[in-house]
């Protein structure tokens, strides 16, 4: 019986360090004690455990450090929820939690820390949607979120966050329509979409940002389900979309092209596929024919009539036989009615 007392004991021991007890620091501060070290709590205002393979969850305890400034655990193994006692850390101007494997919803308590400039959760398996008090974040200049399996909408709360520079959502699962209220954020310099399940039309307040849009380093929502008609300042920078369910929704609402037009093939330069979009006003006998620089034909895409619509086709870099072609510069050309026009890509190798 007291030996099995002793190793009860010993396992709370071993659980306390863990978890967080009370200490005294190095400096005679009273501490917490965390991962096995005593932090104090009064003269802690920065920790940065990244890169060492801290296991395990953030301990509750955390919220002790009431004077921390900036919290790095990035690229650790950390696992488990987010502990919703990280909003005592009110000073917080930097959260890095990036790169491990937290899991469970973003708790709607972190809008308390008012005083952050980056939230980064990137790399994670965090589920559920993003709390709409995370436009109680005015001071937030980056904010991180790729990498993880959150859903729902991007809630308009978003707009408020008006010191707004850099905003990662990609490699998620948003769905519903980007708000309009994303347009208010005039300090916004890099936007990433990619890879969700957003829908609908894109808001025309999209171009009152003022970003490189041709680069996507700095914009990209490409492979989302976005409809065009598209707001003239992105219309050739939308990327790969799966428009499979806006064909209705335009015959619906009766939105077709007013004009044909062929857009910058997206990605370009590419490697191995790309994605050549152009619009139909009507109903057209259409080719898309790629040649290369000397002017030989090397892939018809396109020869038939289609219906009036917004249209795209990928291309795979293989000639009319099947066969991988060689890296270069490519001409694609199309004819429908009597329009034509031509515009040339760049195949990586």
């Amino acid at each position: 019986m007291r030996k099995t007392l002793l190793i009860i004991t010993a396992v709370m021991l071993v659980l306390g360090l863990a978890w967080g007890q009370d200490c005294t620091a190095d400096d005679g501060t009273d501490g917490v004690e965390l991962w096995g070290e005593c932090y104090s709590i009064e003269n802690t205002t920065e920790l940065d455990l990244s890169y060492i393979g801290v296991t395990g969850e953030i301990p509750p305890e955390i919220g002790n450090l009431v004077n921390l400034g900036s919290l790095i655990l990035k690229e650790n193994q950390l696992s488990e929820e987010i502990p919703p006692e990280i909003s005592y850390l009110t000073n917080l101007t930097q959260l890095d939690l990036g790169g491990n494997q937290l899991s469970g919803e973003i708790p709607p308590e972190i809008g308390s820390l008012t005083n952050l400039n980056i939230l980064d959760l990137a790399g994670n398996q965090l589920t559920g949607e993003l709390p709409p008090e995370i436009g109680n974040l005015e001071n937030l200049t980056e904010l991180e979120l790729g990498g993880n399996q959150v859903m729902g909408a991007i809630p308009p709360e978003i707009g408020n966050l008006e010191s707004l520079t850099f905003i990662h959502l990609e490699y998620n699962q948003f769905t519903g329509e980007i708000p309009p209220e994303l347009g208010s954020l005039n300090n916004l310099v890099w936007l990433n979409f990619v890879h969700n399940q957003l829908s609908g039309e894109i808001p025309s307040s999209i171009c009152n940002l003022d970003m490189n849009w041709s680069d996507p380093n700095n914009f990209n929502i490409s492979e989302n389900q976005l409809c065009p008609p598209y707001p003239e300042c992105i219309e050739e920078y939308v990327g790969v979309q799966d428009t499979a369910n806006c064909d209705q929704v335009s015959i619906t609402e009766q939105t077709l092209p007013f004009t044909y037009s062929l857009y910058n093939s997206y990605p370009n330069p590419f490697n191995p596929v790309t994605t050549l979009r152009y619009d139909l006003p009507e109903q057209s006998h259409v080719n898309i024919i790629i040649y290369d620089m000397l002017g030989r034909q090397v892939r018809t895409l396109i020869r038939q009539t289609q219906d009036a619509g917004y249209k795209s086709i990928i291309w795979n870099a293989t000639n009319d036989y099947g066969k991988p072609v060689s890296a270069g510069i490519y001409l694609y050309t199309i004819k429908a009615g009597g329009f034509r026009q031509t515009k040339k890509m760049v195949l990586l190798k």
